[in-house]
């Protein structure tokens, strides 16, 4: 592993002290071996002339070098956190384009591991979500009712295998608004459904006839709506009621 940009900072700092040390002594040096003014003079212009050079390539790589090389870690992490952030967990992290900061590379393996925990966090949650959706199902198919999920505009959401005998043209995805029903106990059926999700108004035991002979219908509903109260749908349950007498005509 390189070292980290922390590292290398510290290291130029030093290394600059290094080279003032080293000319200050080199100084001393020719000063008190210095024979001549014309050589003393020449001899310190060198030197001064080659530290000074040697500190400014140093102080050009602080300056510039340094930082673009930790910006351009920077942004590969604020890419891959920008990345997470819009829920794509499947990310395969290519942990050598880290290695040269040990500060990015520390980061990143803690990015990785919380992408793991959520991962597992959120696969717990789906298999919870599941369950209980399995759960609600079958207790909705083993009602004697029917019961109807649609949302604002009439599309069917879920119905349960007791009004899917019942009305074999549900199907999910459908809207109720576009059947086209012969049967007048039918069609005031889902008139009836239609209005309430129109109006937003809840059914409570709402009765529905149609001739003579027809079952009636008692319809119970509720509007779902959301956390600002806004109506996204509605729920119906619906009880089919055969008259006794009629049954007894028939058979």
């Amino acid at each position: 592993m390189k070292k980290s940009f922390k590292r290398r900072f510290q290291i130029s700092m030093l290394l600059m002290l290094a080279l003032v040390v080293l000319q200050t002594v080199l100084v001393f040096i020719t000063l008190n071996n210095a024979s001549k003014l014309g050589n003393l003079v020449n001899d310190l212009q060198t030197i001064l002339i080659i530290f000074l050079f040697v500190i400014f390539v140093v102080f050009i790589i602080m300056l510039y070098y340094l930082p673009y090389k930790l910006r351009k870690s920077l942004k590969e992490v604020e890419d891959l956190i920008e990345q997470i952030s819009q829920g794509d967990y499947k990310i395969d992290i290519d942990f050598s384009t880290y290695d040269q900061d040990a500060d990015s590379l520390r980061l990143i393996l803690a990015l990785d591991k919380m992408i793991k925990i959520i991962m597992r966090f959120d696969q717990v949650k789906a298999d919870k979500i599941f369950e209980h959706h399995q759960r609600i199902n079958q207790l909705i198919n083993i009602l004697p009712q029917g019961v109807l999920i649609v949302g604002t505009s009439g599309e069917v959401a879920y119905c349960n295998d007791r009004l899917r005998v019942m009305y074999p043209i549900l199907n999910e995805s459908d809207n109720i608004n576009e059947f086209i029903l012969n049967d007048i106990f039918d069609s005031r059926l889902f008139n009836t459904i239609s209005l309430a999700l129109r109006h937003g108004k809840n059914l409570y035991n709402e009765k529905v006839k149609g001739d003579a002979n027809d079952p009636q219908a008692i319809i119970n509903g509720s509007i779902i709506r959301d956390r600002k109260g806004f109506a996204t749908g509605a729920v119906f349950v619906i009880d089919i009621i055969h008259d006794a007498a009629a049954d007894q005509d028939s058979i």
